[in-house]
């Protein structure tokens, strides 16, 4: 890394870091056409997640927060209670949002939606065919 490299002795034997010399460096190795200020930003965002972390890769997205237990038997007990009720009635009565009730049917009790659809009934003279 430039940066790390490029660090210089001052009179107290510490080593300084120039983020413009760095840049020099990387145009003189790889002479892009890219704006300084652009090019100062990402060392700067880079040598900040490497003292950070150790390491220069970038960090793993964060997750949505889990939903109890508690949240989930609640819901079983209101679904088994009128299953015929609409989730959004449900998400009103206890202040959560109607996508995690959704997304917790769905994964979680294993319940799916479903529509009714009308098929064609076979009648007797249909089956020998």
């Amino acid at each position: 890394m430039f940066f790390y490299r490029n660090g210089m002795l001052n009179e107290d034997d510490d080593r300084v870091y120039s983020v413009d010399a760095c840049k020099d460096e990387y145009l003189v190795k790889y002479p892009i056409l890219i704006e300084e200020e652009s090019l100062k930003t990402h060392i700067r965002r880079i040598v900040a997640r490497f003292n950070d972390t150790g390491s220069v890769s970038k960090r793993k997205p964060t997750r949505r927060p889990q939903v109890s237990e508690d949240v989930v038997e609640d819901l079983r007990a209101r679904m088994q209670q009128s299953p015929k009720k609409y989730l959004a009635k449900f998400s009103l009565q206890s202040g959560l949002p109607y996508s995690t009730y959704q997304k917790n049917v769905k994964e979680k009790l294993h319940m799916h939606p479903y529509k009714i659809s009308l098929v064609q009934e076979l009648q007797p003279a249909d089956f020998p065919r």
